[in-house]
């Protein structure tokens, strides 16, 4: 058994258990359904132009995508549902019947409302110009340290927090909705880390809609270097014995990994306005110099690493998709407790996993007093809700690597 509890797993399959059997008996291989407000919608021909990929609509084919698609649509998109005509076939209907939401479920999208009247969602300009001038103030700080001062290890250093808080908030404005939100991603995550938006996207949003769910969640694939299961024996590598030994060198390689995959995304693509910011990023460190440009982007690659993978690689596992959308956060995602403010900055908003989870279009500074709201939600509703110290979180995280370093489960529970 991996080091994480059972607690959430229990309470929510069996609320599960009480639409388990409306789930959908027959599913068109040739057609695309997804059910929004309890209406089917055919979107086999408008998977080809959806903003986020086919991908995802593929994985949601058949049930139940309402609380997915309004946790990562704006409100413009959901206006245009409005215009899409619901299936009204008789066939289509009988294919796939309607299913009766659970009582956690229908509670939270009542909570949803809530948070929407009292205006949670709202941004405000004031915080914006804050995080985007402190990621700017660092980098140029970073700068003159090198080119006035020949001070390579503090430009390191300073440009390397620089780029981890960049993901940050690139990553808050990727799930912001709105033209403004979409090219104020573009030129953060562009300028100072060199990403694709676009393809962060197509990739991130299948993560939250299918969290920790194997062979569908790309942030948790990372074998063959990490391995969360253990592999068959033909699949199965050499050093994955080690992986809780090497960990921390490879989590440096993040960055340099994210930006390959963005160039090779953006030039497939031809997105010429992510190429040119990204071309000013690449101008950039190329005057850096090569030590302090590799220097910071393997630094701030690590300070990502070691907390996007803390709050979800030591929780529950899936191996199939039908829990629902809030089911599938609480089963899979842990708060972290920061105790000084250093850390609390550090963390930049993933301290409040389970919360943006829930809520991922929500102003990432909005999540500190969402936070016991939540988790007086949770209680009400008889679900535990995780949160540990940051520093429990990357213990227990270390321990999840070790264990499935082990040849078979037998051996690792020698150790345990």
């Amino acid at each position: 058994m991996p080091p994480n509890g059972e607690t959430n797993h229990e309470i929510l399959t069996s609320a599960h258990h009480e639409s388990s059997s409306s789930s959908p008996s027959y599913i068109n291989n040739d057609r695309l359904h997804i059910q929004i407000d309890g209406q089917w919608y055919d979107l086999t021909q408008w998977q080809n132009y959806h903003p986020g990929g086919g991908e995802i609509l593929h994985n949601l084919n058949g049930k139940d995508a309402t609380d997915a698609f309004y946790s990562l649509h704006s409100a413009e998109a959901i206006k245009r549902l409005s215009h899409l005509k619901p299936c009204s076939s008789t066939r289509v209907q009988y294919a796939l019947p309607y299913l009766e939401p659970t009582s956690v479920v229908l509670s939270f999208r009542q909570l949803r409302k809530k948070l929407i009247d009292e205006g949670y969602f709202n941004r405000s300009i004031s915080w914006e110009m804050f995080y985007l001038l402190s990621v700017y103030a660092l980098c140029l700080f970073g700068t003159f340290c090198h080119f006035y001062w020949g001070y390579n290890l503090l430009a390191i250093l300073t440009i390397g927090f620089g780029m981890q808080q960049a993901g940050w908030i690139g990553h808050d404005y990727a799930h912001g909705r709105g033209t403004w939100m979409q090219w104020l991603c573009r030129t953060m995550t562009g300028c100072v880390n060199g990403f694709s938006p676009t393809w962060w996207s197509h990739k991130h949003n299948t993560h939250h809609v299918y969290t920790n769910n194997l062979g569908i969640d790309t942030d948790v694939a990372n074998d063959p270097v990490f391995h969360l299961f253990f592999p068959s024996q033909d699949k199965d590598v050499w050093f994955r014995p080690y992986q809780h030994l090497y960990f921390i060198p490879v989590y440096s390689l993040l960055y340099l990994s994210w930006r390959w995959q963005s160039f090779q995304h953006t030039f497939r693509t031809l997105n010429y306005s992510e190429m040119f910011f990204m071309l000013l990023s690449y101008t950039w460190l190329y005057m850096l110099g090569w030590q302090v440009a590799l220097g910071s982007v393997l630094l701030g690659g690590f300070l990502v690493a070691i907390i996007v993978t803390a709050t979800h690689q030591s929780e529950e596992m899936l191996s199939d998709s039908d829990h629902s959308f809030v089911e599938t956060q609480f089963l899979t995602t842990c708060d972290a407790r920061c105790d000084n403010f250093f850390m609390e900055w550090l963390w930049g908003g993933m301290q409040y996993q389970l919360e943006h989870h829930l809520f991922p279009t929500m102003p990432k500074y909005k999540y500190a007093r969402l936070r016991p709201i939540v988790k007086q939600w949770a209680n009400d509703n008889g679900i535990d809700y995780k949160i540990e110290s940051v520093w429990s979180i990357w213990y227990r995280n270390y321990q999840t690597l070790k264990y499935f370093s082990h040849t078979t489960v037998d051996d690792s529970k020698k150790t345990l």
